[in-house]
């Protein structure tokens, strides 16, 4: 048993701030479902007017130059302008390529995405998977393509809401208390989303509020990914009931030695491999408590740390 002193942060966020749709799917979506794929690539013994002429066929701004699976440099539409002006246009990608290629990864989040598209400025990002095959290229049209597609596609689905609530009204007396509980294992971030996923389905069935449904997922997957990412690995137990979600996430350690500076957005002790998978902003903890209407967090330095939400459940509003 942990007898470590405890530091103990507790919370009511009633007044968490409304979370969108576009919101949760640019947290939730991947750069896998957003890029173009597969890419268009050319080779390095390519001509420069050669790759002018896909980029017109394709209708595209920068083609990767690529030998086999390995990813090599880039051309872009202003080196076709540069060797056009200078009259090396017949000289070859290999040649006039830049070498030194910033990449994303297919698994990160859209929201990471976003964010590296505003620190460098550029159009494109190569998309990489876990072993270094280039798999795609991302845009900011990619983004908000994806993001349209997934908007009208949650649209669809609320067509069906009324009819779902009206059903779950009437078994309102029957609904039963059902618990979802994982192991999490430290490092596993192949994994992550998983318990917020089966969540929000077992809600989505219960025809559930959808800006509720975000906020208990949210949480989920954050108490999910902050034990991948922070620890030694634990546990979280998922209660649905009648009136609302549960949330419990026990680790192993090594514990939080100061909670209110782990609770300030930004702050984090993630280190380089999960911040290069797009995971450990700092947004954790501050994230669950928002989307919390009762939030509590224990933790002990070399002890367990305990994080207990409280999501409060409301039905879909039925017109009558």
């Amino acid at each position: 048993m942990n007898t470590a002193p405890l530091s103990e942060s507790m919370a009511n966020a009633g007044d968490a701030r409304k979370i969108t749709i576009a919101q949760v799917l640019v947290y939730e979506l991947r750069v896998r479902d957003a890029m173009s794929r597969p890419p268009i690539t050319a080779l390095p013994s390519d001509s420069l007017r050669t790759i002018q002429q896909l980029m017109k066929q394709h209708k595209i701004s920068g083609v990767p130059i690529q030998l086999g699976t390995k990813l090599l440099g880039i051309i872009s539409i202003e080196d076709i302008i540069t060797a056009l002006d200078q009259g090396h246009i017949n000289n070859t990608a290999q040649q006039c390529m830049a070498h030194t290629v910033i990449t994303i990864r297919d698994h990160f989040s859209l929201v990471r995405a976003v964010a590296e598209f505003e620190r460098y400025g550029f159009g494109r990002f190569p998309v990489l998977d876990s072993a270094d095959r280039l798999v795609g290229v991302l845009t900011r049209g990619d983004i908000t393509n994806c993001l349209m597609h997934q908007l009208e596609k949650r649209a669809e689905e609320a067509i069906t809401y009324e009819a779902a609530a009206l059903a779950a009204r009437a078994g309102d007396d029957q609904a039963q208390r059902v618990v979802i509980r994982a192991p999490v294992r430290t490092g596993d971030y192949d994994s992550a989303g998983k318990i917020s996923q089966r969540l929000r389905q077992v809600l989505r069935e219960r025809a559930i509020d959808p800006d509720v449904r975000r906020r208990a997922a949210i949480v989920a997957y954050e108490a999910e990914t902050n034990i991948i990412i922070h620890t030694l690995g634990g546990e979280i137990a998922v209660a649905i009931d009648p009136d609302k979600v549960v949330i419990d996430a026990t680790d192993t350690g090594p514990g939080i030695e100061d909670i209110d500076q782990a609770m300030q957005e930004g702050w984090s002790t993630a280190g380089r491999l999960p911040r290069e998978l797009g995971f450990g902003a700092g947004m954790g903890l501050p994230n669950m408590k928002r989307c919390s209407d009762v939030f509590e967090i224990k933790s002990g330095t070399g002890g367990q740390t305990h994080v207990h939400s409280e999501v409060f459940l409301r039905k879909v509003a039925v017109k009558l």
